[in-house]
């Protein structure tokens, strides 16, 4: 496949990455290591309220998100042995770790993006506590400073092919998406 396209969609839990990658990325692939993750939780009898596991669960729980992260790896493999654009959907807190997959990426012949979607705090906040796999309030504050800490180093780094979008906001990001992957 000639013009092959992965692009990074980053930002905090509950910022809409999810939603915005099914929206506008339908046809890419996509690496989510939430969607692992659940799928293990439910496999194991575990339910999606992280937040309201005992010790055990936790435990267990932390276990099979080591796991998802490791199945995340072989998917990824397997979306560029086969050529396919993808959609890495991520939180953004490892620079170090998107850096090295850009370049990797670009190297192999891939053309590469970020998207960083955000949303304010309170909205984050809100999202995850009324989403089916929910989890503690200090997680989610803890993911929207780490992934928008970041946002610099991510500008430098991607720089023409790099989209900040406020998912908070009514006005409508289609013509944008469309533009910017051009």
């Amino acid at each position: 496949m000639k013009n092959k396209k992965a692009v990074f969609i980053c930002g905090s839990g509950g910022s809409g990455k999810t939603t915005l990658s099914k929206t506008y990325f339908s046809e890419f692939s996509v690496v989510n290591v939430d969607d692992i993750y659940e799928n293990l939780l439910i496999e194991n009898n575990l339910h999606l309220k992280i937040k309201d596991f005992n010790t055990n669960k936790v435990e267990k729980s932390n276990e099979l998100f080591e796991q998802s992260k490791k199945e995340l790896d072989v998917k990824l493999i397997n979306f560029i042995k086969n050529e396919e654009n993808i959609v890495i959907d991520s939180i953004g807190r490892d620079v170090d770790v998107i850096i090295r997959d850009k370049y990797y990426l670009e190297s192999i012949g891939y053309s590469v993006y970020m998207v960083m979607v955000y949303s304010d705090l309170k909205i984050c906040v809100d999202r995850v506590e009324n989403r089916e796999r929910s989890y503690d309030k200090k997680i989610t504050i803890k993911s929207w400073y780490d992934a928008y800490s970041n946002i610099v180093t991510y500008k430098r780094a991607f720089k023409d092919k790099f989209m900040l979008i406020q998912t908070d906001l009514i006005e409508p990001i289609d013509i944008y998406i469309k533009d910017f992957l051009q």
